[in-house]
């Protein structure tokens, strides 16, 4: 839980129902996209160290004094779960996070969140679902980083190679984050 962590607070440096829209062009210091596998081969063990890592560490207070500490003290998150596919209602829309209130709120959105899981894994679905999130953001920010969470290899849809490549030629970040017990 530490290393994502500090994994997010790096990040932070470097649309929940109930918040307003934000106007095209909101500048932040990043987007990020937090895909989080839920693949069937991830054991409730990896799963619940998952979320509690993603949870835990918005509400830490370095990662929200990381995000205040940026040029324009906020950033926008957006979350997904994915394993084959993605579906819709695995999915937090973008929401700016500037500070202790707001992190708490997505913690909140992660943490009842019901324990589900799907067939598949699909890190070039993920990964191509997370770059769509990004191209449709109606932010801006000189970084763009997806991290992607998940316990195993890519045995479904187009091969991840392509998919990272272009990615990072729309100079995308992407991190992976293993989860293995």
């Amino acid at each position: 839980m530490l290393e994502m962590l500090s994994l997010l607070a790096c990040f932070a440096c470097a649309e929940a129902a109930s918040l307003p829209v934000p106007d095209v062009g909101t500048p932040v210091d990043v987007e990020l996209v937090l895909a989080v596998d839920i693949s069937q081969s991830m054991d409730e063990d990896e799963f619940a160290l998952q979320r509690a890592g993603y949870v835990e560490a918005l509400r830490h207070r370095d990662f929200i004094n990381t995000v205040r500490s940026g040029t324009n003290g906020r950033i926008a998150l957006a979350y997904f779960e994915w394993a084959g596919v993605v579906r819709d209602d695995g999915v937090i829309a973008w929401q700016v996070i500037d500070g202790e209130d707001s992190a708490n709120a997505f913690a909140d959105k992660i943490a009842s969140r019901p324990f589900r899981s799907f067939r598949g894994t699909s890190i070039s679905g993920a990964l191509g679902f997370g770059t769509g999130l990004l191209e449709k953001s109606a932010f801006s920010a000189p970084r763009r980083v997806i991290d992607i969470s998940g316990d195993g290899p890519n045995n479904t849809g187009r091969p991840v190679a392509a998919i990272r490549d272009a990615a990072v030629a729309e100079g995308i970040v992407i991190n992976g984050l293993p989860i293995l017990i």
